[in-house]
């Protein structure tokens, strides 16, 4: 039996969809496109987001993999291969998320919702948790010793390479960054022949490959994810009713679920809409405009854009309350590692958090204790980082902004770091003397800075390349 025998998604519902990816790829005999071809890497494609393993890496990989395995089931295609939607998290496990991303569940759930809403708050989140329970990270590969997708990101062995290379398409990001994998055995097992992204374009991914949209100035790389798939004829415009036979009311109830998750990440990375500058663009307009159109006012289920982003924005804003400091700092975190003029390497981690310094410090239970944690996370084995970047959010509009240099070598990251951001309007932090005291005790008085952001409207987007072109001029 084929693959596109063993999974046709022509029309899908997205519960179905994400429960049919998982249950093929966890397979033991992987389902070859034919008989000459049994390597996963021979049948999958995989969407992989970025690090952080946020809310738009997520949809992100989710929107683009369900519309272009749809596209091969509507046109019989048995030979094309599956798209997987991966969450880049090696050290997370599926059945772990309904802690660790809850707003996921919450988009999940609120995407496939049918008259639930008198349903008890244990029933929802027992909806998420089974709904979060179809998803696949990375972790969930390794645990799983019959995942077909074991060999491509096994650390039994990081120096043999595969027969064939697994082929990725990244979404929110532009280079493939894994977190325990070298840049070298990136290379050696993995070959990237698709990406949408819209950060800083960092060169890694070839002219020729396509898709290659890589378009800084947008909020969401879900929208330019959408506006890729509508310009691909992949994704069209909403029928003006839901038709008579029961495909097309099928179809139509599934495209309502792909908007509703797709407006998720567009409304929260954009605060509805409202946001200035890069974190808003005309785009997002217009594809929040498309994918609301889907929604029929006269139904039952009528949308609500303040319900929806309220209920998601409180889901992410309350879950730092069941993790540890470590799990805080973990859970949208990025690295890279950039040279200095000497040709020494510094890895530099940013941590992106939705509470303030102040809470941070009570949820560490005291100031010296919050330093300990800091350092811990930075020291761990696979870390060794020389600097860490806290960007949180303070409430009513504030933002704060750290910068912390855990080595002799990173130190005068500080200073050249300052001198070329004016444009994020910084002025001096004095909210917390106590904190400012034992930061000082712990790492010395010139490694360690705490600002007020005077534009909020830049996000690490922005802040990433500033703090690695600071390390990038330390002599």
């Amino acid at each position: 039996m084929s693959l596109q025998e063993q999974f046709d998604m022509s029309i899908s519902s997205l519960s179905t969809y994400l429960a049919r990816i998982r249950n093929v790829v966890s397979q033991s005999n992987p389902p070859p496109v034919s008989t000459s071809q049994k390597a996963s890497s021979q049948w999958t494609r995989l969407v992989l987001g970025n690090p952080s393993a946020d809310l738009d890496s997520f949809v992100s990989a989710v929107i683009f993999s369900y519309f272009y395995n749809r596209k091969a089931g509507l046109r019989g295609n048995k030979e094309h291969k599956l798209y997987v939607p991966l969450l880049n998290l090696p050290n997370v496990r599926s059945s772990d998320l309904w802690r660790l991303r809850p707003e996921f569940g919450m988009a999940l759930r609120l995407a496939t919702a049918q008259g639930e809403s008198a349903n008890s708050e244990g029933e929802r989140k027992g909806r998420e948790k089974a709904l979060l329970q179809h998803l696949i990270t990375i972790a969930d590969t390794q645990h799983d010793g019959q995942s077909n997708l074991h060999e491509a990101f096994s650390t039994e062995d990081k120096h043999v390479a595969p027969v064939e290379k697994q082929e990725l398409v990244l979404v929110d990001h532009n280079a493939p960054e894994i977190a325990g994998m070298s840049h070298e055995q990136m290379q050696q097992r993995f070959n990237v022949v698709g990406c949408v992204d819209h950060h800083v374009d960092e060169s890694y991914v070839g002219k020729s490959v396509e898709p290659r949209i890589i378009t800084t100035g947008i909020g969401s790389c879900t929208s330019l994810v959408v506006q890729h798939l509508k310009e691909e004829g992949l994704w069209l415009s909403p029928p003006l009713h839901d038709g008579d036979s029961k495909e097309s009311k099928q179809e139509s109830s599934s495209l309502r679920q792909m908007a509703k998750l797709a407006l998720a990440p567009i409304l929260i990375d954009t605060s509805k809409l409202r946001a200035t500058g890069d974190k808003c663009s005309d785009t997002d307009r217009d594809i929040v405009n498309f994918l609301e159109s889907h929604f029929d006012k006269d139904r039952d289920d009528v949308w609500n854009r303040d319900r929806f982003f309220d209920a998601i924005s409180e889901s992410k804003t309350n879950s730092l309350t069941l993790l540890t400091m470590q799990e805080i700092f973990d859970r949208d975190y990025k690295v890279w590692t950039e040279t200095t003029k000497s040709g020494q390497q510094i890895n530099i981690g940013t941590s992106s958090l939705v509470k303030p310094l102040s809470w941070l410090v009570e949820h560490a239970q005291g100031q010296q204790n919050f330093v300990d944690e800091i350092q811990k996370f930075a020291g761990d084995k696979d870390r060794q980082l020389g600097a860490l970047v806290l960007l949180t959010r303070a409430g009513e509009g504030k933002k704060e902004l750290a910068v912390l240099a855990l080595t002799d070598e990173a130190r005068s990251i500080i200073p050249l770091f300052e001198r070329n951001t004016s444009e994020l309007q910084l002025h001096n932090w004095e909210a917390d003397h106590n904190l400012q005291k034992a930061l000082t005790n712990a790492m010395g008085e010139s490694s360690w800075r705490v600002w007020w952001q005077g534009d909020v409207s830049k996000s690490r987007k922005q802040v990433g390349p500033m703090i690695r072109q600071a390390v990038k001029d330390i002599r």
